[in-house]
């Protein structure tokens, strides 16, 4: 179940970018307003991908708008880039908008001119020296830390999902999913180097006579961007060794799709906030060893504990979940659910999957269960042999050294399920489990760094 990635023509930008400055010149709050110089900028930016891929992408404009406006612009920048994204209407052919030369000089809309053809053909063209003035003008501000998902951001994440609700539509989902995706990956990382930084500094150059296969890419990619090496420029200094100094983990993550996780309240439902609490969370972590299954009234195994996998396929499943119906996961997952009935709550065949997975994994690294719901797992009054079964597991799962982490929901805590979910979560608690809400996405990180810090 993926989403596949929207893919813009290079005719977006005459829509795109007089958009974008015309929202950004309104704004009280944006210091230094766009100029014709960064509107060119934007479209010599955006160029170079086009040209490699034959599309742009959602991310590329949202970064290439960030990333040629001013620092202390920058928030503001990717929340107008994204709003214009996402207010694109549904089933309208993508717009041509306001004509660039409008905000440029005569000698630069013929330069525009000459960009959009050469974008069309498809055809190679030595640009470097049309825009590299651009690229060292801003080229500093690219470097800054990640702004993160804070708590502005937060709402404009739930406003995006309440927004594509009301539009529907398929292109915008992917929109949103796009939207998402940008967001939630930023907070992972930013989690993950706050984390890094606390319990594995030992990050430290290379060095003749280390081992290559402990240099550690990404890191390294960042390091050499950030201090500005060109190509020919870079050092073996400049890679970065990894030295784990710290068990490894064993992850399973468990989450809930049954039918009452797309019950909405204002306008969100458990499902999405499940997802904008999942998603950082196991990018963050992605270095570790890890296991997903979905479950309702059947248990949908994406990825085994020792499978390779591949990380951006499950995402983009995850994210596809906060943009679908029930019907619309029932569609994709009903071919693995036999003659069993859809839709209800029935975790206790993925709490064994993870026990018994956990278990294998014996003690040779820190052993976790990540578990999301909305704990409407009975009846009020109603304590079935089969319900009880849940929490049985998880109390052998905390006597056998491992670690649960309920992740909730929280419609779980509202007046229509706390009647079903408060003897529940009572019991989870009582089970062994820590208890973290999914409201916001980065309190929830802070909620998941304070249990592994707990460890």
């Amino acid at each position: 179940m993926e989403t596949d990635s929207l893919k813009y023509p290079f005719t977006i930008t005459r829509y795109f970018i007089p958009e974008f400055a015309t929202r950004m010149r309104y704004r009280n709050d944006v210091k230094d307003k766009p100029s014709p110089r960064q509107s060119m900028a934007i479209c010599n930016l955006l160029l170079p991908a086009y040209m490699r891929k034959g599309h742009l992408s959602f991310e590329d404009l949202v970064e290439i708008a960030t990333k040629t406006s001013r620092v202390d612009d920058q928030g503001v920048a990717e929340r107008v880039a994204c709003e214009i994204l996402l207010d694109m209407d549904e089933g309208d052919p993508l717009p041509e908008g306001e004509p660039i030369s409008a905000f440029l000089s005569e000698k630069d809309s013929d330069l525009m001119d000459f960009l959009q053809t050469e974008a069309e053909k498809g055809g190679l063209v030595d640009l470097q020296a049309r825009y590299d003035s651009d690229v060292d003008m801003f080229r500093k501000f690219s470097s800054e830390p990640d702004l993160g998902v804070g708590p502005g951001e937060d709402e404009l994440l739930k406003a995006g999902i309440r927004k594509v609700k009301n539009q529907g539509g398929e292109r915008s989902k992917r929109a949103l999913a796009e939207f998402l995706k940008l967001n939630l990956l930023k907070l992972g990382r930013e989690f993950e180097r706050s984390f890094d930084f606390l319990h594995n500094p030992s990050l430290r150059p290379f060095e003749p006579g280390d081992d290559p296969d402990l240099i550690d890419e990404e890191r390294s990619l960042e390091n050499i961007i950030d201090i500005g090496r060109k190509m020919d420029e870079v050092r073996y200094r400049d890679f970065l060794i990894r030295k784990r100094d710290k068990k490894r983990k064993y992850i399973i993550y468990i989450q809930d799709i049954s039918n009452t996780m797309f019950y909405e309240m204002k306008g969100v439902n458990s499902i999405q906030y499940s997802i904008m609490a999942l998603v950082p969370l196991i990018y963050s972590l992605r270095r570790e060893k890890y296991g997903l299954v979905l479950y309702e009234s059947n248990s949908h195994v994406q990825k085994d504990l020792y499978e390779e996998g591949n990380l951006d396929e499950h995402i983009d499943c995850l994210l596809s979940l906060a943009t679908s119906t029930t019907s619309d996961v029932e569609k994709t997952f009903c071919r693995t659910r036999g003659s069993q009935t859809w839709g209800g709550t029935v975790p206790n065949k993925s709490l064994k999957w993870a026990l018994e997975h956990l278990e294998e994994a014996g003690s040779r690294g820190e052993r976790l269960c990540f578990y999301f719901s909305d704990f409407v797992l009975e009846e009020p009054g109603e304590q079935t042999p089969d319900k009880m079964e849940n929490y049985r597991v998880i109390e052998r799962m905390r006597d056998r050294g491992i670690r649960v982490l309920a992740c909730a929901s929280p419609l779980a805590y509202g007046e229509l399920f706390s009647p079903y979910t408060k003897h529940s979560l009572f019991k989870i608690e009582e089970a062994g489990c820590d208890i973290v809400k999914t409201t916001r996405p980065r309190e929830f990180m802070e909620g998941v760094q304070a249990f592994l810090e707990a460890a």
